[in-house]
């Protein structure tokens, strides 16, 4: 019964947070879009014969991740080292 009302509550604060964005009419994507997306498929598929793309993706994942970890170490860290009495 306990866990109902948080999981209640946690519903209705984030109902209320994305209330506005519901509140909009719907957007229909521009058409030139899916004509950008295919043009960039075939550049990188032309790029894919010298450069392995996928590969270059996933250093550059591991990398942002390694990047956002440390970002959320050193805040940690420097919320951690607000508290009084700690070195």
């Amino acid at each position: 019964m306990i866990t109902n009302a948080i999981l209640l509550l946690i519903y209705i604060f984030i109902l209320a947070i994305t209330s506005p964005l519901t509140l909009l009419s719907d957007v229909a994507v521009n058409s030139n879009v899916a004509s950008a997306i295919t043009s960039a498929s075939g550049y990188i598929s032309s790029i894919n014969i010298v450069f392995p793309v996928t590969t270059i993706l996933l250093v550059a994942g591991a990398f942002f991740a390694f990047e956002i970890i440390y970002g959320i170490y050193k805040i940690i860290k420097w919320v951690y080292q607000k508290i009084p009495m700690v070195n």
